[in-house]
Order: structure tokens, then C-alpha cells, then sequence
């Protein structure tokens, strides 16, 4: 990946270790990414949304952003909330 969006750092007993790293869009999860790696090679790049993904949301197919997803339970609470319950 030539830009990627995040950096970690993994410490464990045997040292540590540093990441490249990029959000998932679709389920909000954190990715490592080996340098010049093409998004196949770590998920994938959502057609729809064309933002990255993990292999997990890959496998699921679909278009359901997390901002989206966030969007539906705040739009849920405010009907409950109207309707007084």
C-alpha cells in the first residue's frame, strides 16, 4: 500500500514490531498492511463505497458503511424517543 492511513506499534515478550495500517469502512476494524501491498492482497476495495476493506467484510459482500451503519441506530433511537417508547 503506497499511502496507508494508520501506524502501530505491536509489543509482546519478543520485542516489538511496527505496522502500516488502514480502517476497515464497512465494520470499523483496524488492518495491519505489508509495504506495496495491493488491496487484494488485505481485504479489498468496496466498488460501491470505493474506500477499503477488511477480508472479513470482503467475504460478506455488500456496501454497509459504518458512518451508514451509525446512521440507522441513531435514526432507530430518535423514532423510539418520538414515539415514547
Amino acid at each position: 500500500m503506497r499511502k496507508p492511513q494508520g501506524y502501530a506499534v505491536e509489543t509482546g515478550p519478543d520485542g516489538s514490531r511496527e505496522l502500516d495500517t488502514f480502517t476497515c469502512s464497512h465494520c470499523n476494524r483496524i488492518v495491519p498492511v505489508k509495504p506495496l501491498a495491493t488491496p487484494e492482497d488485505f481485504g479489498g476495495l468496496c466498488k460501491v463505497c470505493y474506500k477499503l476493506v477488511c477480508p472479513a467484510c470482503t467475504k460478506i459482500g455488500g456496501c454497509l458503511t459504518w458512518e451508514a451503519q451509525m446512521d440507522a441506530i441513531e435514526a432507530r433511537e430518535r423514532f423510539l424517543k418520538s414515539a415514547g417508547i
